[in-house]
């Protein structure tokens, strides 16, 4: 099969790149002719002949010209009309489109006869800013078509310009009806294809299709340095909606003074963090590791008794948790969004009520005297991932997607 895919970036931003890059790799390795369309960046991984890219955008409130760029990219649109129009495509799978491409290309797909599916990694659909999540935390307002109250509650970066912005870009996308042009959504967890559903998506047009973790050669990292102490892991972006801060100000009050907190990761709220820590004086008990990935990143998790995801707001289906699996490790996670779904409760780890720092400091205790209890959760939550988050099961079930994509665009023609 001739597959196109498509994401605004094509190095390992997160965990929705990640997805992308290791079904790419997926589909390739099954023999599939798959090309690659994304933007230019000098951490993109290699491409192969066939692979097409256009100029990364650089979103900054002073580039009018890039601002144009939301509702519609002539680069984006016209590099793709050239593109299949030398190497057509049975199908176009998009992932993260918004703002480098602009869902105006969805027009090119269609004028082609070129069905699409959509594999949904946020919010976007639904919520001007992505996450249904702003600086006073959980939001909702925009459900069902009012991006007005994402300028009025400043959603985007706390500024009202940014938020009327993305406010503008969520209207003239309803107004255009651009997504009426993908064929099937593609939904990770059942939260995301209920929340899509919320936000007026037809479930017709609805797959739910959990995500998979690549099978990667198994290394052993039981030896751990000589009097090295030990810690729980945190590992992810450092954001707001992450709550690391939330798990920061409960890890003070644990009755295990030894054990040591380790937070692995980068992003917008680091510096907070930092002030935080030392604010508490936990200078001694929490470590920052920074970036970390690969290799690197899976010692790490290996060498750490559990795994935690405080998350705050509605996440869709962390890599982390999978991840955490594939070595063994028990996660302890908020009760959240698709994260639910993820925990099978007292068999692979355990939930605790979001922002709740009562229930998260009893959870934590609970695990630091039941050493037992995680690693049997972890040994269980490899076991839960072989069933249930294998490569072939989800290539057969996407290829299926695809298929039954392809026949409804035949039918259309008749």
């Amino acid at each position: 099969m001739k597959i196109l895919q498509l994401n605004k970036f094509y190095y390992k931003k997160g965990g929705s790149e990640s997805h992308f890059i290791n079904l790419v790799k997926l589909l390739r390795k099954n023999n599939h002719e798959v090309n690659v369309f994304s933007t230019e960046n000098n951490k993109n991984i290699e491409a192969q002949i066939g692979d097409c890219f256009i100029d990364e955008i650089e979103m900054t409130l002073g580039n009018f010209k890039n601002g144009l760029n939301l509702f519609y990219n002539r680069q984006a649109v016209k590099t793709l009309e050239k593109l299949i129009l030398n190497n057509r495509p049975d199908i176009v799978h998009l992932h993260n489109i918004s703002h480098h491409f602009s869902p105006a290309i969805l027009k090119v797909f269609k004028k082609a006869g070129i069905p699409v599916v959509m594999t949904v990694h946020d919010y976007k659909l639904i919520c001007p800013n992505y996450k249904l999540f702003n600086s006073g935390g959980l939001c909702k307002k925009c459900v069902g078509g009012n991006y007005y109250q994402c300028a009025l509650n400043k959603c985007v970066k706390d500024s009202y310009l940014a938020s009327a912005v993305m406010a503008l870009e969520a209207y003239w996308t309803k107004w255009k009806k651009y997504y009426n042009l993908v064929d099937i959504f593609i939904a990770p967890s059942y939260f995301m294809r209920n929340k899509l559903m919320e936000g007026g998506i037809s479930p017709k047009k609805i797959k739910y299709l959990n995500n998979f973790l690549c099978k990667s050669v198994s290394q052993v990292y039981n030896s751990k340095e000589e009097n090295a102490k030990k810690y729980i892991l945190f590992f992810g972006r450092l954001s707001l909606e992450k709550g690391i801060d939330f798990l920061i100000k409960t890890f003070d009050k644990i009755d295990d003074k030894d054990i040591v907190l380790k937070i692995a990761g980068e992003g917008p709220a680091g510096e907070t963090l930092n002030k935080l820590v030392k604010k508490l004086k936990l200078d001694e008990r929490v470590e920052f590791l920074g970036y970390k990935s690969g290799q690197e990143l899976k010692k790490i998790i290996a060498q750490s008794e559990f795994i935690v995801v405080p998350s705050l707001w509605y996440e869709n289906a962390p890599y982390t948790i999978l991840e955490a699996y594939s070595l063994k490790k028990a996660v302890l996670a908020a009760e959240i969004g698709g994260i639910s779904e993820l925990i099978k409760e007292n068999e692979t780890g355990q939930t605790f009520s979001p922002s709740n720092p009562d229930d998260l400091t009893d959870k934590l205790n609970y695990f630091l005297n039941h050493s037992d209890k995680y690693k049997l959760f972890g040994e269980q939550g490899a076991l839960f991932l072989k069933n249930n988050f294998d490569e072939e099961r989800y290539l057969k079930k996407l290829l299926e997607i695809y298929k039954k994509g392809i026949s409804a665009k035949l039918m259309e023609r008749l």
